[in-house]
C-alpha cells in the first residue's frame, strides 16, 4: 500500500511537533513572552495570506530570514527530526555563525 505525499507530510509534521514539545531549549518560555500575536508576526514578516489561509512554514521561513538566518522552516524541521534542538538550530544557521 502506497502512502500519499500528503500523508507523509502529516506524519512528518506530527513527528516534528512531538519532538518540539520535548525540546529542552524551549522549556520555560521566558524568551517567548515578547513574541506577540500571529497578526504581529504576519506584519513583521510582510506576509499577507490570501483567503485567510496562513502557511505557517512560510511564516517561519520569513521570520527566520528577518532574524538573520540563512535557513528556512524545512531546514529547521530536518534539524529537529534528526535530533537537534531549536536553540542549536538558531545558533548554527545565524548568518556569520561558524558551524
Amino acid at each position: 500500500m502506497e502512502v500519499s505525499n500528503q500523508e507523509q507530510k502529516r506524519v512528518r509534521l506530527k513527528q516534528f511537533l512531538k519532538i518540539l514539545s520535548e525540546d529542552p531549549s524551549l522549556a520555560g518560555g521566558e524568551k517567548l513572552q515578547n513574541a506577540g500575536s500571529l497578526a504581529d508576526l504576519l506584519v513583521y514578516t510582510g506576509y499577507y495570506p490570501r483567503n485567510d489561509t496562513v502557511d505557517m512554514a512560510k511564516v517561519v521561513s520569513l521570520l527566520l530570514k528577518k532574524l538573520g538566518h540563512e535557513a528556512g522552516s524545512e531546514d529547521m524541521v530536518e534539524h529537529v527530526i534528526n535530533g537537534g534542538t531549536v536553540e542549536e538550530f538558531m545558533n548554527k544557521w545565524k548568518v556569520g555563525a561558524s558551524g
